[in-house]
C-alpha cells in the first residue's frame, strides 16, 4: 500500500512517500480505505519524538490520527458496521499503533463513526481532535448562556471551532488572533477581536468569565489580567501538568485552571454531528494536499499559521 511513512522521530527531513506492506484487520478490528486525513499540531509533535519515552521506537512508522474512508473489510466484531459504509473517526499513535496517513488503516469499530449525509470526507476528517477539544474545553469551563469567554488564537484548528461552539452556547465571544485574520474571526461568529501580543492584551479591558487557549501559547500574566476571580482559564497546551499547581494558583489568584483535552464519547460526538446538521458549526478548510505531498502539509501546518485545518486526501 501506498504510504507516507517516518524512518526516525523528525520532521520531514526523515519521512518518505512510498509503498510499505499491506495491513490486515485483526479479529475486533475492521479495514478502512482511508480518503482524508486531518494534520493537527499532536501529530507533527509525535512524528517530532515529543512522547518518545511511552511511544514506539519500531520505524518505519505512519502517523496521522484524524481520518475519513470506507469499510474496506469487517471481521467477527464489526460492531454493526459493513463493508461500503462511510465513516470517520481517530485514532491514537501515542503508543504506536499505525496511524491514518496510508491508503488503509485498522481500527476497532468504536473509533468509528457513520459520517452524517452531506458531510464530505474533507469535513468529517477535520472534526475529532479539533472540535472535540474546543467542546470539551468549553464544557470544563462551564461556558453557559451570557458567559464572556475569549478565546486565544480563534481562526486555527481548535480556535475556529471553539468559536462556533462557544457561541452556539448562547456566550459572548472575543477572539485573538493576527490582524489579517479578524475579519475570517467575525464572520464565525466572534462578537469582538483582538490582537494576540502583550500590547494588545494590555488594550483589552474586559475582564472574562472564561478563557481558552488555544494556541496554549498565552503568559499567564496576561491569563490573570484578563480572566475575572472564579474564572477558568483551559489550554490545549500545560506544561507542567496543570494538576500540580492549579490547586495553589486557585488559592493564590483566585481563579481556575484547567486543560482543554480531546473526550471522544458518542454523546461527544452527537453534539458535534448536531451542531453541523443545525450549520452553528461548519469546519473550515485551510488547505488539502495529496499523500505525496504529506511533507508539505506537515510543514505548512507546523509553521504556516493555517485558517482552519489542513488536510491530505489519499
Amino acid at each position: 500500500m501506498k504510504a507516507y511513512y517516518s524512518t526516525r522521530y523528525g520532521g520531514p527531513e526523515y519521512a518518505f512517500y512510498g509503498e510499505l506492506p499491506d495491513i490486515t484487520a485483526k479479529k475486533g478490528e475492521l479495514l478502512i480505505e482511508v480518503k482524508a486525513v486531518s494534520i493537527n499540531p499532536v501529530d507533527y509533535k509525535i512524528m517530532q519524538g515529543a512522547t518518545r519515552l511511552i511511544s514506539s521506537s519500531k520505524f518505519p512508522r505512519v502517523f496521522g490520527t484524524d481520518f475519513a474512508g470506507i469499510v474496506k473489510k469487517i471481521t467477527e466484531d464489526a460492531g454493526g458496521f459493513i463493508p461500503g459504509d462511510i465513516i470517520y473517526g481517530s485514532e491514537s499513535i501515542i503508543f504506536g499503533k499505525p496511524g491514518a496517513l496510508a491508503e488503509f488503516l485498522t481500527v476497532k469499530p468504536e473509533k468509528i463513526r457513520k459520517i452524517p449525509d452531506g458531510m464530505s470526507f474533507e469535513e468529517a476528517a477535520s472534526l475529532p481532535v479539533a472540535s472535540l477539544t474546543a467542546l470539551n474545553g468549553l464544557r470544563r469551563c462551564n461556558v453557559r448562556e451570557g458567559s464572556r469567554v475569549l478565546i486565544n488564537g480563534g481562526t486555527g484548528g481548535v480556535g475556529h471551532f471553539a468559536i462556533q461552539i462557544a457561541k452556539a452556547m448562547g456566550a459572548h465571544v472575543t477572539s485573538t488572533s493576527g490582524n489579517s485574520n479578524f475579519e475570517l474571526a467575525k464572520r464565525l461568529g466572534a462578537d469582538a477581536v483582538s490582537g494576540y501580543t502583550k500590547d494588545d492584551f494590555r488594550k483589552i479591558v474586559e475582564k472574562f468569565d472564561t478563557i481558552l487557549d488555544a494556541s496554549g501559547l498565552m503568559d499567564y500574566s496576561d491569563v490573570l489580567k484578563l480572566l475575572k476571580k472564579g474564572g477558568t482559564h483551559a489550554s490545549t497546551l500545560f506544561f507542567p501538568p496543570v494538576s500540580l499547581y492549579a490547586p495553589v494558583l486557585g488559592i493564590i489568584y483566585g481563579r481556575k485552571l484547567t486543560s482543554a483535552n480531546m473526550r471522544a464519547r458518542p454523546e461527544d460526538y452527537e453534539e458535534i454531528e448536531r451542531l453541523w446538521k443545525e450549520k452553528k458549526l461548519v469546519p473550515l478548510i485551510d488547505s488539502t494536499f495529496p499523500l505525496s505531498k504529506c511533507g508539505d502539509a506537515f510543514y505548512h501546518t507546523e509553521h504556516g499559521k493555517p485558517r482552519g485545518k489542513v488536510i491530505v486526501t489519499v
